[in-house]
């Protein structure tokens, strides 16, 4: 029986590893030379460096270069403008009739002209007020794509520390069980067990593995997530970081986010580009006023088709004022109605901007708060289990609970347990998230110094779950001596009750009734 429960429990352990392994080592074999970078011992470095070499924030800043070259273009309509043409044809004249007027040559004409702008109905200074309302919306846009691209940074290192947490503290669990099976193969020996409580004790290693799997699969899909943001390998997640403060009140840090926000101030500037776009679209409505000077040169002549005559050579210099007034423009008033609604679109998306940032703001405030509440309720809580843990171990030793008791008391335990890593998880990230809601969250905000989730108050290595006190039954202790493996004191059960003999007395009616069951004691 012994060896069957040992390869049971080899074979169980074995394939959990296995898997485990495989499922572990897959980011490294999924990673090609390229694709990782060299690790960052700090989240502030690591920061620095997804800043300055992440595609999507990359895209942003090209984003900005085309914005800065329109708004190059539209200043251009201030400049004066040069232009020079020259042509060059072969003429042949034909009189006919018949004359002296017939002539081939080759003429040649070449102009130099330069116009100024004077008056456009400011057509250039609004194209030129609408581009920089573009550029500073790029800007803002480039901000906020930092800053999700930090948040995202950080909440999957947040996510990986969390999980790896989980997988140890489920690790632990497993460890504990298959003690306490060995335990109880080792009292069905002696008659101190039940078959049951051996099946009870398999159940809850195999869970406990399937727990252990699927710990090491979130790890592996929150490791690809911070992979593919940050460039580098989840096998070397820096410590978390210190963030930055923030307000002392709700209505602070909306105060804060309706004037950083980044996205709201480029929907700001995008209302703003759109009402410069309505002004740029009616001033085609109004009259242009240029100043025209150039320069004209012929060469060949020009056919005087009544007397033939070929003129020199010839040259011209004028300049003067041209005026052009539109006075039916079908085309124009399409355009300034088109402007129009796009800018009461743009008016509108502001609106859900600020509604988007609000409700933001306030559910990461919410969920910050929730989180501290909630980190306080389980230290408590991961506290008194482990007392009561405790207690429940004493008390199965001296018979008065049962194998399922001291179980039930050590999933209870890593519940606790995952419950406060998790809360101290979602405290960091909703902090990170409502920094990032008010537009505070930068590089800057991340500073140096780590700051992990567990803190080191509920390490794994202080776990009761697989460091109790050995304990072996008497009759076991004097078969196998001291060469046993002691016995997790999770899983002792009562002894086993030894019959007392009766005085027999001449009148005594013998006892036909049958004995107790192990089921119910």
């Amino acid at each position: 029986m012994q060896r069957k429960l040992q390869l049971f429990e080899g074979v169980s352990l074995l394939a959990a590893i296995c898997v485990g392994s495989a499922i572990a080592v897959a980011p490294v074999w999924g990673q090609t030379p390229g694709s990782v970078t060299a690790p960052h011992g700090t989240m502030e470095s690591l920061a620095r460096h997804v800043v300055a070499t992440h595609p999507e924030i990359e895209a942003q800043r090209q984003q900005i270069r085309i914005t800065k070259a329109r708004q190059q273009a539209a200043e251009s309509g201030y400049l004066p403008t040069i232009a020079a043409n020259g042509i060059v044809q072969k003429r042949e004249i034909d009189v006919k009739g018949g004359g002296k007027g017939d002539a081939s040559f080759v003429a040649g004409q070449a102009s130099v002209e330069a116009r100024v702008r004077f008056y456009d109905g400011d057509r250039t200074y609004n194209a030129v007020q609408a581009a920089k309302a573009e550029v500073e919306s790029a800007q803002a846009v480039l901000e906020a794509t930092t800053s999700d691209i930090l948040l995202e940074l950080l909440s999957s290192a947040a996510d990986v520390q969390l999980d790896r947490k989980v997988r140890q503290f489920s690790e632990m669990q497993s460890e504990a069980i298959a003690e306490q099976l060995r335990s109880v193969g080792r009292r069905l020996e002696f008659g101190e067990s039940t078959r049951t409580d051996e099946n009870l004790a398999k159940a809850r290693l195999a869970s406990a593995q399937a727990g252990i799997l699927a710990a090491t699969e979130q790890l592996n899909v929150n490791g690809y997530r911070f992979r593919a943001v940050s460039g580098q390998s989840a096998t070397a997640v820096p410590p978390l970081p210190t963030l930055a403060n923030v307000p002392a009140s709700l209505a602070a840090a909306q105060a804060i986010a309706l004037e950083n926000s980044p996205r709201l101030r480029a929907a700001r500037f995008n209302v703003e580009a759109a009402s410069k776009g309505v002004n740029l679209a009616a001033g085609a409505l109004l009259p242009q006023v240029d100043a025209v000077g150039g320069y004209e040169y012929l060469t060949g002549g020009v056919a005087n088709l009544f007397t033939g005559k070929l003129p020199d050579d010839r040259s011209a210099l004028y300049g003067g004022i041209e005026v052009r007034v539109p006075i039916f423009q079908p085309r124009d008033f399409a355009e300034i109605r088109r402007s129009r609604a796009i800018r009461d679109q743009r008016l509108a998306q502001t609106g859900v901007g600020l509604r988007t940032i609000n409700e933001e703001v306030s559910s990461s405030w919410t969920r910050w708060q929730s989180a501290k509440s909630t980190i306080q309720a389980a230290e408590q809580a991961v506290t008194a289990i482990e007392k009561a843990a405790d207690g429940i171990r004493k008390e199965s030793i001296e018979g008065n609970r049962t194998l399922s008791d001291v179980l039930d008391a050590q999933n209870e335990l890593l519940a606790a347990r995952i419950t406060l890593e998790r809360a101290i998880r979602n405290e960091f990230a909703a902090r990170a998230g409502l920094l990032a809601a008010m537009g505070s969250l930068t590089v800057d905000a991340i500073r140096p110094g780590g700051m992990g989730i567990n803190n080191g108050a509920n390490s794994p290595g202080r776990s009761v779950l697989g460091a109790l006190t050995a304990i072996v039954s008497p009759q076991a202790e004097a078969v196998q001596g001291d060469a046993r493996p002691g016995v997790s004191a999770l899983g002792a059960r009562r002894p086993t009750p030894v019959a007392i003999a009766r005085p027999q007395t001449p009148n005594a009616v013998a006892d036909t009734r049958p004995p107790t069951s192990r089921l119910g004691r």
